[in-house]
């Protein structure tokens, strides 16, 4: 029988994680999880790992802080000593490589979720797709959200197994009310954007200004250098700390439409019908492109965007990426 440790260090991971472990069907599985550390509020949350580890400072970089602690930690080698068949990590965060490749190299299976996403340009989003790339050459299964993320692995050779589930953020969405108020809700984050943030503000303030019947609202991140300009440039804009992700599945339930740099983000508001416009150069998801979602390349595009937006809000079509199932669906085929 498998034995599956799920590694996670992050929030979105652990959003994405918990909808297989609350599954009743998970009881048919040896599952433990382990909690890397790269988020240090985590351990604190709703879900009490099996296993945590600690990530040291060692340098200056906090990527290679993460890479170093997890993958010269004496203390991971022995849980995966305990008997472990497969490590299970999510996305393309430092903590899923790393742990992706400890238990490669320690000749463990390795299952990918959230496997196949890309743009092929290793600099947007930096560093996620580079990770998640390695992932996929360390990987034996590869839980995919889409059939465009499998054709993806396909094209690459990547080899081991490959399942459409769709993405598992969503089994977290099936009980949400939808409704549209007039909330323009915001979270700016991306290391890409990070020398962006002053302007991506200045632009929302303008806009807001010139809409006053609406109510924008920011959703502040913990990365201090997207709040590096947040109090000084945003007067016209509520901002609000980090909120539970319930609550915020609830905002995002209820606003009129998003104005975003996440990756998830888009995931969640296609399956609560709601537009986003998404402030990168590129997106690993193409599949809600121009339905639900809409690239905002440069800061100088958003205002037309937004205009365009906020006179046809409510998107038409079906989520692409999944139908709130696919926990169910990951654990039959485990």
């Amino acid at each position: 029988m498998k034995k599956i440790l799920i590694c996670y260090g992050t929030r979105p991971e652990l959003i994405k994680i918990t909808p297989i472990l609350k599954n009743e069907l998970a009881q048919y599985h040896n599952i433990s999880t382990l909690c890397t550390g790269q988020h240090t509020d985590l351990l604190g949350g709703g879900l009490k790992p099996d296993h945590s580890l600690e990530i040291n400072n060692c340098s200056p970089n906090r990527l290679n802080s993460i890479f170093s602690s997890l993958a010269g930690s004496y203390a991971f080698d022995q849980i995966l000593d305990d008997g472990f068949t497969h490590v299970m990590v999510q996305g393309d965060t430092a903590s899923a490589l790393a742990c992706a490749l400890v238990a490669f190299n320690k000749g463990l299976g390795v299952i990918h979720l959230e496997a196949g996403l890309r743009t092929h340009d290793k600099k947007h989003p930096y560093p996620e797709e580079a990770y998640r790339q390695a992932i996929s050459r360390l990987a034996d299964v590869h839980l995919c959200a889409t059939t465009a993320n499998k054709e993806n692995l396909d094209n690459e050779n990547a080899g081991g197994e490959w399942h459409v589930v769709g993405d598992t953020a969503l089994d977290n969405l099936t009980e949400t009310e939808v409704s549209y108020n007039n909330d323009i809700l915001i979270t700016l984050h991306r290391r890409e954007n990070h020398k962006l943030i002053p302007f991506w503000y200045k632009q929302i303030e303008d806009i807001a200004f010139d809409n006053p019947d609406l109510n924008f609202v920011f959703v502040s991140h913990p990365n201090p250098k997207s709040q590096c300009a947040l109090k000084k440039q945003l007067s016209n804009v509520s901002i609000i700390p980090p909120v539970a992700h319930k609550e915020f599945v609830k905002r995002i339930g209820s606003c009129l439409f998003l104005i975003t740099d996440s990756g998830g983000l888009q995931e969640e508001a296609s399956f609560l019908k709601k537009k986003a416009i998404v402030c990168r150069e590129t997106t690993e998801r193409p599949e809600a492109l121009g339905t639900f979602t809409y690239l905002c390349k440069t800061v100088g595009e958003l205002p037309k965007l937004f205009n365009k937006i906020k006179e046809d809000f409510v998107p038409e079509g079906k989520c692409p990426f999944g139908d709130g199932k696919a926990a169910e669906k990951i654990l039959q085929l485990l």
